[in-house]
């Protein structure tokens, strides 16, 4: 039996156990856990004290010698603290032996190890003191086998409101299972908070085997994350690694390392370099996401959606590669480097979750001005980054084809992304593959301008304008920003009116990430061959509000939108926001867009007003050379459409776009979805624009 020295005095494992046991009688009485921490930490005196004080069962008769107060009232001025992980893994499973493995290090700064057996498993934890290392030994032991049986088990043990819709009108936020109801007092499980103890725990169920339908949501703090990690780990040391830009806008990045495993993190400032770090760490380590208050998950009015939240360390793991290529390709060339919105796609395989690919990257935040609209379909009418970064994704798509075609011609094995259809007729992405989508800041248009400042907004009325959310918002021609499109206003957009000064009018990016959770990402051509393509994720890097994001990209139209032809349907992705935020940086924002995919080598610098390269030349991501790749593998692959081969060479882009009949029934479908909710009508560009041919 191992003992643990309390002041001067040996008190075994067991009987100092069942002294906790006493603590929590205490408490069942009106004591608070003080007993109990008295015992461990102040000596033999105060421990005397406290056992006394919980024996006799009369807390509210003990008078405190300095204030003369009812103890009870001098233990009401602070927040009740929650129970340590040894008392509570006591309560789970009384009579645990706790063994000291090793003793390292120098007499002036020991580090211990201690270890617990439960069920034939050994835990370890490691720590400045036994106790430091017997509360690791529990937390890890208390990870192993805590499990909710569904939502409403978790919602009970960790004591929140998990009932209820929210109105997405509504000013009151009503939090779901995974985050606290007063932001800021949620704790972590490892230090030993009310999300630990529970006791429908009946039997031990190991971590690696969870159910399909217990899939608890995570504990969320908008505590501060340095703090916090350093209350759990105390001492941990964060290293910069890397300072780069310029004077004016520098970006560093952090590591630290906690339990052998190191955790980086990226921000415009030191402190924001560290708290991304330690988000990662708490993330990983205790299942906790630290985040601002507006940030906390809200509850989803979806029952049919409750895996809403991606885990973290695979939303960081996005957001991080998409930066390091982005960093990567403009290193050394400052220009290219300056950017305001960064957007990316990975791509991951559920076969071998280590294999993850980025994609495309892409930068902007303009739209084309209306004189540089091109009748031949060269140019690039939005260079927002998110867009942009899409239509990387249909390049790949294209490439992908192209080589499947390749390989058909060949006659060897196949090496793509795609598998052929049931009917032989057409192809669809294997399902191994999961498309995720980056962004460093919220999309624009109802995503973004209803997330910042809602803590700090007036309590009595926070938005006179709460009724225009969900509204569809356009772009502003030669500027920045979003407005409501007017109900009941003439939404057609004429080429001959553009041209005459008439503003030009584009959908705002949160408005076409609902379109694509409905129609696909691989657009009207792309179609022809493979069945709708749909985000597995969103990821974004700041100004991130749960509930006003899944009601931009598809929760405004779940209720109207009707008719969606098999096998398309509306998408329900998966988000969360990264560790590594980047703070508010006001400047300029550059009139280039650049962007890169897998299956270029070289970065393309856009004319983000212009919509071509510099000197004139088009895009390769353009509608013309997407229509002339398409002109090609009509007559090497088969389509769903049966579109001929011949017949097509004499159609104008417009006409072949409209010869793909379950994208453009799903994209009427989308546009009376919106109508139907009171929402707006969807504009399009001037009809002209898709009137070429090849």
């Amino acid at each position: 039996m191992d003992s643990e020295p309390i002041g001067d005095v040996e008190v075994p494992g067991e009987n100092r156990e069942a002294t906790e046991g006493i603590g929590d009688a205490g408490r069942q009485n009106g004591h608070s856990d003080g007993v109990t921490t008295a015992i461990q930490e102040n000596g033999t005196e105060d421990a005397s004290l406290g056992l006394k004080r919980a024996a006799t069962g009369d807390g509210e008769a003990d008078i405190d010698q300095q204030t003369n107060e009812p103890a009870s009232k001098r233990r009401k001025t602070g927040p009740p603290q929650p129970k340590n992980p040894i008392s509570t893994l006591n309560e789970l499973r009384p009579g645990l032996v706790y063994k000291t493995l090793t003793v390292e290090g120098p007499s002036h700064a020991p580090v211990f190890t201690v270890s617990v057996e439960l069920n034939g498993q050994i835990f370890q934890g490691t720590g400045r003191s036994k106790k430091q290392a017997k509360h690791s030994a529990a937390e890890a032991t208390l990870r192993s086998f805590l499990q909710f049986r569904n939502a409403s088990d978790a919602a009970q043990a960790l004591g929140l409101n998990s009932s209820g819709v929210q109105d997405f009108t509504s000013d009151v936020s009503e939090v779901s299972f995974g985050s606290s109801s007063t932001p800021g007092e949620t704790i972590p499980a490892a230090a030993g908070s009310r999300t630990v103890p529970v006791a429908e725990a009946s039997s031990p169920t190991p971590a690696s085997t969870p159910t399909a339908s217990a899939s608890p949501g995570p504990s969320q703090t908008s505590k501060n994350p340095i703090m916090l990690l350093n209350e759990l780990r105390q001492g941990v040391e964060y290293q910069l690694k890397q300072e780069s830009g310029e004077p004016h806008a520098k970006t560093f990045t952090f590591q630290v390392t906690v339990d052998g495993q190191v955790f980086e993190g990226t921000g415009n400032s030191k402190k924001l370099a560290k708290a991304a770090a330690a988000r990662q760490a708490l993330s990983k380590l205790y299942g906790v996401i630290a985040s601002t208050p507006s940030a906390v998950l809200h509850h989803m009015p979806i029952s049919t959606m409750p895996n809403l939240h991606m885990p973290q360390t695979l939303a960081d793991n996005i957001a991080k590669m998409v930066c390091d290529k982005f960093l990567e390709l403009t290193s050394g060339n400052p220009t290219l480097a300056k950017r305001k919105v960064l957007a990316g796609i990975v791509m991951t395989n559920e076969e071998n979750l280590e294999d993850m690919k980025v994609i495309s990257v892409a930068t902007g935040t303009k739209c084309i001005n209306g004189e540089h609209l091109s009748l031949k379909g060269q140019c690039i009418n939005d260079c927002h980054a998110e867009v942009v970064a899409r239509r990387c994704l249909v390049h790949f798509l294209f490439s992908q084809l192209e080589k499947l075609a390749e390989t058909a011609e060949k006659g060897v094995p196949e090496d793509s992304i795609f598998e052929s259809l049931e009917d032989s007729k057409g192809y669809r992405v294997k399902a191994q593959y999961k498309f995720h989508l980056y962004i460093n800041t919220a999309p624009c248009g109802d995503a973004r301008i209803f997330a910042p400042h809602e803590e700090e907004a007036d309590q009595t009325d926070r938005h006179p304008n709460r009724q225009s959310r969900g509204l569809l918002r356009t772009k502003i021609e030669s500027g920045e920003g979003t407005i409501p499109i007017k109900a009941g206003a003439d939404n057609i957009q004429t080429w001959d009116g553009v041209l005459q000064g008439e503003r030009l009018r584009t959908m705002s990016c949160s408005d076409k990430i609902a379109r694509w959770n409905m129609v696909g990402l691989q657009g009207a051509l792309a179609a022809h061959f493979i069945d709708p393509v749909y985000l597995e994720s969103i990821v974004i890097g700041s100004l991130f509000s749960a509930s006003h994001m899944y009601r931009a990209v598809c929760g405004r139209i779940e209720q109207t939108i009707q008719g969606l032809p098999p096998p398309y349907r509306l998408n329900q992705p998966r988000m969360n926001q990264g560790s590594s935020t980047e703070s508010r940086q006001p400047q300029k924002a550059p009139t280039i867009s650049v962007n890169w995919d897998c299956e270029e080598s070289q970065l393309e610098v856009l004319n983000a007003m212009t919509g071509r390269q510099e000197g004139e030349n088009s895009s390769r991501l353009c509608k013309r050379k997407f229509f002339t790749r398409f002109m090609n593998l009509i007559e090497r692959l088969p389509s769903m459409t049966e579109v001929d081969p011949g017949a097509a060479k004499h159609l104008s882009y417009g006409e072949v776009k409209a010869l793909s009949n379950k994208y453009q029934t799903s994209k009427r479908a989308m546009i009376s979805g919106f109508a139907r909710a009171g929402l707006g009508q969807w504009i399009g560009k001037p009809m002209e624009e898709d009137s070429f041919y090849i």
